[in-house]
């Protein structure tokens, strides 16, 4: 079995890889070559090439759930917990964009492929569940007087936020699209 510190190598090059290069442009031999092991490695731990996707799915889930947990506090209002989402979004496209490359790109093969839509869909229903759960809470529906259910209005919200994200990547010199991620917070009102 490979040692802890390869596996590590192998999915840190593979995500590197996956978001400078997309998965399409990426082979086993070029995350071979990144993480400095032979290509047998890849295999033999994740079987393909679909395997350290489904690895590098995870890792994409596990770094967004990290932001979330370090930008959302207990102590928070709802409506100041949907300002730090917005604030999350907008620092991660300007900090950290390969995480909305490689998120944009598992999407993608998300309509091809059962086991990536299966897993893409979990992590997005993860993401819906604590928006739904820590923004969109009945207080803060009691005090915007909507008519909207909270699963609708999360939806909603965080299809702003992914589609203005994705509008960022595809035009990096704009960076007003950036900012105009703190219009969402009209949701609010």
């Amino acid at each position: 079995m490979l040692e802890r510190g390869q596996e590590e190598k192998i999915l840190d090059a593979a995500y590197a890889c996956i978001a400078r290069d997309g998965y399409a442009h990426t082979s086993l031999r070029h995350i071979a070559h990144e993480a400095g092991v032979a290509v047998s490695q890849i295999s033999y731990h994740y079987k393909n090439k679909e395997g350290l996707l489904l690895a590098v799915v995870e890792r994409a889930a596990t770094n967004y759930h990290a932001y979330m947990q370090e930008y959302l506090h207990p102590h928070m209002s709802p409506r100041e917990k949907g300002e730090c989402v917005i604030a999350l979004f907008q620092g991660v496209l300007e900090d950290d964009p390969e995480l909305f490359r490689v998120l944009y790109d598992l999407a993608g093969l998300a309509l091809w492929s059962e086991p990536f839509r299966l897993q893409v869909r979990e992590v997005f229903a993860g993401i819906m569940e604590q928006i739904t759960t820590e923004v969109f809470t009945a207080e803060l529906l009691g005090d915007l007087g909507h008519q909207h259910t909270a699963e609708t209005l999360a939806s909603l919200f965080f299809g702003g936020l992914f589609g203005i994200a994705l509008q960022a990547l595809l035009e990096p010199e704009n960076k007003a699209i950036v900012s105009s991620l703190s219009a969402l917070s009209v949701v609010f009102k």
